[in-house]
């Protein structure tokens, strides 16, 4: 079976060294600690961002105080891009989860190099159509899923960019990044109490493992399968 295109997330300059070097020579590296805002809801979108190293979440606060998880973004990927385009200003927020280096880009300098580099703009429009893609996965999720359904395909989705290859279905997959019951109940319209329900009756089939925060996929393929990833 093919894992979905729009859910493996490769790094954002593959296939492309020369515009990787040109953008590492205009952009300026950073440092940025675990928790630490890379940017916020509300200012304006002036820079791109690519992850060297580490991971970010893209997330937003409601009016009532939950925060709703949208991306994980993993080392190889853009972020940024939806407002910088269009200097407008953000409507997520994005954090550090652990301690990232990444180099940031200025608007002028990225649309100069999106100018010069037909490739780079390729990638750039084949990334904002994948994302889109999978947030309208999302949103039908939410409609139509149970909320077994919503989980499994969650963990699934959070775990495709260690998939490279189709093969590594066969064996058990850690999900490569840590989160709280809070947090998977925001990522999947739900609340804590009946994520918790759901991940006991998950491991009591056998299909996954809980350890605090740690969770493992046990029979990924047979998750996929299941949900028609």
């Amino acid at each position: 079976m093919e894992i979905q295109w729009h859910l493996v997330e490769k790094d954002f300059f593959s296939g492309l060294p020369d515009e990787k070097r040109a953008f590492v020579s205009l952009a300026v590296p950073r440092a940025v600690e675990k928790k630490e805002y890379i940017f916020q809801e509300g200012q304006i979108g002036g820079s791109a961002f690519y992850l060297e190293e580490g991971k970010i979440r893209i997330f937003r606060v409601s009016s009532l105080g939950k925060e709703a998880i949208v991306f994980i973004r993993n080392r190889g990927e853009m972020f940024g891009l939806a407002e910088i385009l269009g200097e407008q200003k953000r409507v997520f927020n994005a954090q550090a989860i652990t301690p990232c280096r990444l180099y940031e880009i200025k608007k002028k300098d990225f649309e100069m190099l999106l100018r010069r580099h037909f490739p780079l703009a390729q990638r750039v429009i084949e990334v904002m159509g994948r994302r889109v893609r999978y947030l309208g996965e999302q949103l039908e999720s939410l409609i139509v899923c149970d909320v077994p359904a919503r989980l499994l395909r969650l963990l699934t989705c959070l775990c495709c960019p260690g998939v490279p290859d189709p093969k590594m279905l066969d064996k058990p997959i850690p999900l490569p990044v840590k989160l709280t019951q809070e947090q998977i109940a925001a990522m999947i319209g739900s609340t804590q109490q009946t994520v918790s329900e759901t991940l006991k009756k998950l491991k009591e089939e056998g299909l996954i493992d809980v350890f605090g925060k740690e969770i493992t996929i046990l029979r990924p393929r047979e998750i996929f399968e299941r949900i028609l990833i």
